[in-house]
């Protein structure tokens, strides 16, 4: 039985691969056209080759064993074309799966990229990047992440240092544990790594506190193939929607054995293999996970080997009154910047002062203090926009 290569790609490559096949007077179509009589196909004269385009028979996982029939028939179609050349072509993600469905008629899997000679996107990595571009994204979390000076010099210096072994292949994932109350910057050193390394791309984010702890793995990775449920891993999807080389793993303490298990080989190895069979390099990734428990509790929540794997582990302390009212300077600037420039107002110095007048010596929780200085931005620019708006009195907001 002759067999043939299929040919994978980076979705997010789409709109250069239509270019390429379009540039050379070719075509991409969708297996459904194979639906019809084969011998009722036909193409434009001058086609030099044709992509058949099988993605979609993966859209529902559970049901894609119903499509082999339609696949053998578009693969014998293809071994049998004269007039032009013809290739079988699949989202990457899906790859593998096709590969175990049809086994026995695919020799194997080769990059329709290199094919069409497109340039592939390769992800921006702390690894990759220039000493420039480091001390640019070391730069960004400096200015930004206020407090915990000793913990950002920290950072740098682990962070050199993978630069260093990653390239020998003895350290493939750098990994942060955050611990300490919510509200005081864990998350958000993850959310200013993504954005210096990959702004343009979805943020790869999980959050334990959503997962039953019975399933937690089956939510994380997929579950196998006859499991009654979704067999879709959280982690397996948002790897491949993105090309972000940071990973945010949020509340880590409400994870179980088998979770911490898969993470503690995980950031051994820099890799994974998901409940479909597909394999997943985390190779030069930032995993920032975080926890609201108290660092003096790690020990009795992670084993020694799991701790061990980790290049930091640290407890984020609260912002001293002198950071926070750094903060509140920094903060109403950079959003007044960004409402100026959606909304075609401005605001006069005083009122700009008006805003950052707050006692912040009460407030733990940052994400309380931005709310309150979003509703002290909105009270001033809201007139301005809408000046025949019924307004309330001007009484102070006060903390809860």
């Amino acid at each position: 039985m002759k067999r043939i290569i299929a040919y994978e790609y980076d979705k997010r490559n789409r709109e250069a691969i239509v270019s390429a096949v379009t540039e050379e007077n070719s075509q991409i179509i969708s297996w459904s056209l194979f639906a019809q009589e084969s011998d009722r196909i036909s193409f434009p004269p001058g086609t030099k080759c044709i992509y058949v385009e099988i993605s979609s028979m993966f859209a529902n996982e559970d049901r894609a064993e119903l499509s082999i029939a339609f696949i053998e028939k578009i693969i014998s179609f293809i071994i049998k074309a004269t007039k032009f050349k013809m290739y079988l072509i699949v989202e990457r993600q899906y790859s593998q799966m096709l590969k175990n469905l049809v086994y026995y008629r695919i020799s194997g899997i080769s990059s329709l990229e290199t094919l069409l000679g497109v340039e592939k996107c390769v992800p921006r990595n702390i690894i990759d990047i220039s000493q420039e571009e480091f001390d640019s994204v070391l730069a960004t979390v400096r200015d930004n992440l206020f407090g915990n000076d000793d913990f950002k010099e920290l950072l740098r210096s682990e962070l050199e240092k993978f630069r260093i072994f990653n390239v020998t292949g003895t350290h493939p994932v750098f990994s942060v544990l955050l611990c300490g109350n919510a509200g005081i910057g864990k998350t958000e050193l993850a959310r200013l790594l993504h954005r210096a390394l990959a702004p343009d791309e979805p943020m790869i984010k999980l959050n334990f506190g959503n997962y039953s702890s019975d399933n937690a793995l089956n939510s994380l990775i997929g579950s196998p193939r006859g499991y009654i449920g979704s067999n879709k891993g959280e982690l397996s999807e948002k790897l491949s929607l993105s090309r972000s080389t940071v990973v945010l793993i949020d509340e880590f303490e409400k994870a179980n054995k088998p979770v911490y298990n898969f993470f503690l080989q995980l950031l051994e190895d820099g890799q994974f293999t998901d409940s479909l069979g597909r394999d997943y390099s985390l190779d030069k990734y930032i995993l920032i996970f975080t926890s609201n428990i108290d660092y003096d509790r790690i020990e009795e929540i992670l084993s020694p080997e799991l701790r061990s794997r980790f290049d930091i582990i640290r407890k984020m302390m609260p912002l001293s009154t002198d950071e926070k009212q750094a903060y509140v300077s920094y903060k109403v600037d950079r959003l007044i910047d960004m409402m100026q420039e959606e909304v075609r107002t401005s605001l006069s110095e005083e009122a700009i002062a008006h805003i950052k007048d707050i006692d912040v010596i009460p407030y733990t929780d940052m994400r309380k203090l931005n709310s309150l200085l979003m509703q002290n931005i909105a009270d001033e620019i809201y007139p301005i926009l809408y000046p025949n708006s019924p307004r309330e009195d001007d009484s102070p907001v006060t903390i809860e």
